[in-house]
């Protein structure tokens, strides 16, 4: 008797049968190097950008509309992936040049303009040239900046690019408790995606600088990940990874499960526990982002 299986069950047996992409990290780290060398004198130069980057504005553009549909967490991995982009410089001239800086990126309009956070620019060298890398190898000389907030740790840079994939602005600002997505570089090892929560959201004073506002999240990203995208179920971007905070334990004190013991000689520095206790994840808040593209503060309903 022929039995009839339902297009659901095959539709699902065939999305679990697509074998998983194996990124290469040396490859890629390689492949970016080469290229942005190649492309190195049709980048701004450092003498150029350094000013470009020294004081704040804005900049009004044009933004695809977010999506309704909801996803389900990898759906949205593997649209932001067309994205997010490898960031960062090489260091030469003459036709030689190394590996300079690496971070991330994501793309904001299909004419080449991407976001990225300001600290990525900061300080660049006289023989520092800056550029990405799409996911499918495509090497994009950066020619210049539309807007910053060096509080909020925003760029918007112009890339040398057409007929790349965006990410939507989301329009509205996650509660605590949302669900959040991030897909960056951390220590190099490209194109990561982690999930988790938002925390909170936190005003913080630092001396000699304006207040800083932040959104929290529980997703990792470590060093390399800044400027990634933090994406929300639509697929839509958050906010942006910009910094981390570690909280030790007092050094001065036992951890409050262990009873105090007797003074003993200091240990090797090496032979010392860890204190770590917890990593904070301070996020550039979608209303930042809005506000340095002239889309308003996320405020409308």
């Amino acid at each position: 008797m022929l039995r009839l299986v339902p297009l659901v069950l095959l539709t699902a047996v065939a999305a679990a049968a697509v074998p998983p992409v194996y990124v290469d990290d040396d490859v890629i780290q390689t492949s970016f190097t080469t290229q942005l060398g190649k492309l190195a004198p049709q980048a701004l130069a450092a003498v150029k950008l350094r000013p470009l980057i020294a004081a704040d504005r804005t900049c009004k553009l044009t933004l695809p509309p977010p999506a309704a549909k909801r996803l389900d967490p990898e759906d949205v991995a593997d649209a932001a992936h067309k994205s997010v982009l490898v960031f960062g410089s090489v260091v030469g001239d003459d036709g030689e040049y190394e590996a300079g800086r690496l971070a991330t990126a994501w793309v904001l309009t299909a004419d080449g303009v991407a976001v990225t956070n300001w600290h990525v620019l900061d300080g660049a060298e006289d023989k520092e040239r800056f550029g990405a890398m799409t996911w499918d190898g495509r090497t994009l000389p950066l020619v210049g900046v539309l807007a910053v907030d060096k509080v909020a740790d925003i760029a918007v840079v112009q890339l040398d690019a057409t007929e790349l994939t965006p990410l939507p602005l989301a329009r509205q600002s996650p509660r605590v408790g949302s669900w959040v997505g991030v897909l960056g570089h951390p220590g190099d090892r490209y194109f990561t995606f982690t999930q988790g929560h938002v925390s909170r959201y936190t005003a913080q004073k630092r001396a000699d600088v304006p207040p800083e506002r932040w959104m929290s999240i529980t997703a990792d990203y470590a060093y390399g990940s800044s400027g990634s995208p933090v994406l929300d179920r639509t697929g839509a971007v958050v906010g942006m990874a910009a910094l981390t905070e570690g909280l030790d334990y007092p050094a001065d004190e036992p951890p409050a499960d262990k009873p105090k013991e007797p003074a003993a000689p200091p240990p090797a520095e090496s032979d010392k526990p860890s204190r770590l206790q917890m990593v904070v994840k301070l996020v550039t808040p979608l209303a930042a982002l809005r506000r340095a593209v002239g889309a308003g503060d996320g405020s409308e309903k």
